[in-house]
């Protein structure tokens, strides 16, 4: 395939893609970079997919990953500041501030309400898996098999995850 005939071919789909990228978000910005990044990455296999029917369908797909992958780096990295605490530094002050563990205290509270209504096993399998032991480790420890093991701590993890939803991401709590 020479190059002109890539250039023309990427063009054409570009457009496609500006508007698939217009799903996942509504920046400008991010949509131009999750296009940019999916065509690159699209390049390397380029000749196997050239001219197929299902180039569109290829080329969200790795899009698709492609903002999946940085929408996920990007949450572990996400750092949430204070706003008064900000605008305090942004005037030049620093503001006088004493740590209030009380909240923690009510978040460690319900997490350990909601661990002992877990059945004796499913508790001690869990906090042992949350000591850092791998799947393998826990399976030979209780003797049961590592499926059984997986099973239990998504089953665990699901639990907790109910009831402790009212700490879900992005909740507000009132005041």
């Amino acid at each position: 395939m020479e190059s002109r005939e890539l250039n023309l071919e990427l063009l054409k789909n570009q457009k496609i893609l500006k508007n698939i990228a217009y799903k996942f978000t509504k920046d400008p910005e991010e949509i131009e970079e999750l296009v940019q990044e999916a065509l690159v990455r699209s390049v390397k296999y380029l000749d196997k997919f050239f001219n197929n029917p299902k180039l569109v369908a290829w080329l969200y797909v790795i899009m698709k990953n492609v903002y999946i992958n940085t929408y996920r780096r990007n949450q572990k990295h996400h750092v949430f500041e204070d706003h008064q605490k900000a605008g305090y530094r942004m005037e030049g002050c620093s503001e006088p501030s004493v740590d209030n563990h009380a909240e923690g205290k009510f978040v460690m509270g319900d997490i350990e309400k909601a661990l002992k209504k877990l059945p004796k096993g499913y508790y001690e399998l869990f906090m042992r898996y949350i000591d850092g032991y791998k799947y393998r480790e826990l399976s030979e420890e209780f003797a049961m098999p590592e499926g059984t093991v997986k099973t239990r701590i998504h089953y665990t993890r699901k639990f907790l995850q109910k009831q402790l939803a009212v700490y879900g991401r992005g909740k507000q709590w009132a005041a």
